[in-house]
Formats: C-alpha cells, structure tokens, sequence
C-alpha cells in the first residue's frame, strides 16, 4: 500500500512550484495467543417456583433462594462476587380449545418466579462442593459456567508481546522475499481479543467426590497493526 503526500503549491512570480515525496509502505497484522489454566470460574444458577398467585410464587422463591445465598456464604463465596442477574414473575397460561367457540381460551392457571445469580468462584477446589451444595439448597436451573483468571492483565501483555513479535516476523519475511528495506514504523495499533476455551490433551478433574468438573485452558490473545515505512 502506497501513500503520496503532495506539499502545497506555492505561487512565485505567476509560477506555481509543487514538490511531491511517495513514501511506500507495508501493513502487518500480528496475533498472539497464551493459554493457560483458569483460576476461577463464573456460573449463573437460580430458583425457578411455581404458585396459584405471583406473591405465593415469590414468596416461594424468596425462601429457596435464602437458602442458596447462605449456602454460598458458608462454602466462602464473598458477597462481591454473588450478584443478582434476573428476577422475573411470568403468569402460567392454559391453552385449549373451547367446546363452544371452537376457539382458543386462555386462562392464567398460576405464576412462575424466578431469580438467577451471577456466582464467581474463586477456588476451583470448592467448584464441585459448591454445585452439590446449592442443588441441595433448592437451587434447580443453571444457564452456564465459564472459566478465567481473576487476574488477566500479566498473560494479556505475554500475548501482546507475543503479537508484536509475530508481526516482526511477518514483516521480516516480506521484505525479504520482496527485496526491500524496513526504513521504519510509522503507526502501531493495538486490539487485545478476549478469552476463550482451550483444548487440553488431559483435563483435571475438579472434586471427584462431588460434581466432576473439567477445567481445561483458557485462552488469551491479542492482536497488533504495524504500518512498517519501506524502501526500494
């Protein structure tokens, strides 16, 4: 990719005088990634009642999920890391056809609550105890668990690291194989990705003589734009 900066004309005795100066350039995108064991893990899991009225069913509702919190409290989670993701009240509807009109009749036959938690687990140790636990507990939906580090920043700059020196290689490469010279660097971008499962040749196994949980790899990575100045 080429960019041509032109100097203003400048008019001197009727005469207009321009200077031009191409300078040529080459764009490498570098990537890197690091995987390694999560420390931590984040799960959603809730109590989900079922009652004649919306109050019996929260009332319901209110009484499991007391149970769960303190439950959670006592396996060590911190109350920083328990926070509330949905409270909900939906009517529970009958559909049928009528033997009169022929046509749909729809009646509220009761309601449903429901109240789900955003729950980090610091100690993988517990992961296996705390799910047994909550279960227990009254806890009876669960939408998800996902791993990661309770400190990313050190493994995101390895990746970063990572993706400059990727591009470095990249640009070596090309230049040498289109026989020019790297006269400089004239912008560097920087887009750190996220983090994302890995695939691990053995799992460990989490609590064996709880919930059996595999932990794996996470991901980081990040990714770099160097505009390298060329020559020849």
């Amino acid at each position: 990719m080429k960019y041509l900066v032109l100097s203003m004309a400048v008019f001197l005795g009727g005469a207009a005088v321009a200077s031009a100066e191409e300078i040529a350039t080459m764009t490498i995108h570098g990537q890197g990634e690091i995987a390694v064991v999560p420390d931590m893990a984040t799960l959603r899991l809730g109590v989900v009642t079922e009652a004649e009225t919306a109050g019996a069913a929260l009332a319901a509702n209110s009484a499991d999920l007391v149970a769960v919190l303190d439950t959670l409290g006592t396996a060590g989670i911190e109350a920083r890391d328990i926070q509330t993701s949905q409270l909900s009240i939906h009517p529970i509807w009958s559909d049928h056809t009528s033997s009169i009109s022929g046509g749909r009749d729809r009646q509220i036959t009761g309601f449903t609550a429901t109240n789900e938690l955003s729950v980090r687990v610091r100690d993988l140790e517990k992961l296996g105890d705390v799910l047994d636990a909550v279960t227990a507990q009254g806890a009876n939906t669960m939408r998800g668990l996902s791993f990661g580090l309770s400190d990313p920043d050190p493994v995101t700059e390895e990746a970063r690291l990572a993706a400059v020196a990727d591009a470095q290689a990249r640009a070596a490469l090309l230049a040498e194989a289109a026989q020019v010279d790297i006269v400089g660097i004239q912008r560097i971008e920087d887009s750190t990705g996220g983090m994302s499962p890995a695939g691990r040749a053995e799992f460990g196994m989490l609590a064996r003589d709880a919930v059996p949980i595999a932990e794996g790899e996470v991901t980081v990575s990040a990714t770099v734009t160097i505009i390298y100045e060329i020559d020849g």
